[in-house]
């Protein structure tokens, strides 16, 4: 069994040719923006954050789904849009550059992953390599899937084999720490643009919540009204794992509330989610007002305790964050306090990446693209000019 860690995980580039709008032929997005810690001649580098900015229709979900799909077909059920097999005839790629160390020996890869056909969609040359991942070693790993089941391409080699038996041996294992930090495998968390915010019905049991277990993909539609999907689970079971620890070591439930409640009650210090009630099974939010469940907090305060703990308790060391439409039930004094949190996320651990698409363009401002931030490296694409 060949023992494989990655670290510095850097998605660099995605291509699409015959997918939703992009039917003009390939069509590549490089992942890069200016690394403000850098020496002015090596500003260049893959981005942690990351704006495409396009009217509807104009192809931003498309990415974000052609993303998702990618890594989906890495999960133990496929799932995504190529899990049946090639979408409408379309190809898709993504590139992606980390550090590899294989049996102990380490070196820098560039891992191309596509679908569609036999062959890599872009069939790199030394060049290419030396440019997105500075480097010679490539791992190509071509996926089909049929349903049920994934079938590796002809046009895969030896390192994307290791890649993909490392990432089978590690399917469905339970987060034990949250920030990623016992896991290394690398997971996309998508959150679609319609991810509905629904308090949960009524439940009497302690259950694992659900995609609990490590899968490269996982998508958050919805958060409630089924049990297993909602956030109200999500803290009973880190108290339930925590009251099952004799001495409380199991600090998640404590680390989680401590994260999100100074994110999204900075400016009201009466205010906090405490621990679950052990006997009810419930959340509570404290306020000055007294006590009131997960279900009284505001549409933005909700949605914006989807993202945070969703992202804390299923990230790993290497995680792609992706968020459709990341304005959707903020408003703007909420949509300021998303960024910083995300932004504090990005500088703690630096092989995450965060990739958000918008058709409001007031976000410019709000992401402000152009001021140099310590630990981030901003990037962005406008797709359709026609939208300013």
């Amino acid at each position: 069994m060949t023992n494989l860690i990655l670290a510095d995980w850097h998605m660099v580039r995605v291509t699409v040719d015959g997918l939703g709008p992009f039917r003009q032929g390939k069509q590549s997005f490089e992942i890069f923006g200016a690394d403000t810690d850098a020496p002015e001649s090596e500003s260049r580098a893959p981005a942690n954050i990351y704006m495409l900015l396009a009217a509807n229709g104009f192809g931003k979900t498309t990415l974000l789904e052609t993303i998702y799909g990618l890594y989906g077909l890495l999960n133990d059920r496929p799932s995504g849009r190529f899990a049946e097999g090639f979408y409408n005839s379309g190809a898709a790629q993504l590139d992606i550059v980390s550090h590899w160390t294989v049996d102990g020996r380490s070196e820098t890869v560039l891992l191309s992953i596509w679908t569609g056909a036999e062959e890599p969609v872009d069939n790199l040359s030394e060049d290419d390599l030396d440019r997105l991942g500075s480097t010679t070693v490539w791992a190509k790993l071509g996926l089909s899937g049929n349903g049920s089941s994934v079938e590796r391409l002809s046009g895969t080699n030896e390192l994307g084999i290791v890649f993909h038996e490392a990432i089978k041996q590690h399917l469905n294992e339970p987060p034990t720490k949250l920030f990623g930090n016992s896991q290394s495998m690398p997971t996309v968390l998508y959150f679609p643009a319609d991810r509905r915010v629904v308090a949960p019905v009524r439940h009497e049991a302690v259950t694992r919540p659900d995609n609990w277990g490590y899968q490269p993909a996982v998508n958050f539609s919805s958060d409630g009204p089924e049990w297993g999907k909602s956030i109200d689970n999500v803290l009973v079971w880190l108290e339930w794992l925590a009251a099952r620890d004799v001495d409380d070591i199991d600090r998640r439930i404590n680390d989680l509330l401590a994260f999100v409640n100074d994110l999204i009650f900075r400016d009201s210090p009466d205010k906090a989610i405490l621990r679950p009630d052990r006997e009810e099974l419930r959340s509570y939010v404290k306020t000055r007002f007294g006590l009131h469940p997960l279900s009284a907090l505001s549409h933005g305060e909700r949605a914006l305790l989807q993202i945070l703990a969703r992202i804390l308790t299923h990230m790993t060391s290497n995680t792609v964050v992706l968020i459709d439409e990341i304005e959707i039930h903020l408003h703007v004094r909420w949509m300021d306090r998303m960024f910083e949190a995300l932004k504090e996320l990005l500088r703690s651990y630096p092989a995450v990446t965060l990739i958000f698409t918008t058709h409001n363009l007031a976000l410019i401002d709000t992401y402000r693209f152009e001021t140099k931030e310590r630990g981030l490296v901003k990037g962005g694409y406008l797709i359709e000019a026609d939208i300013l």
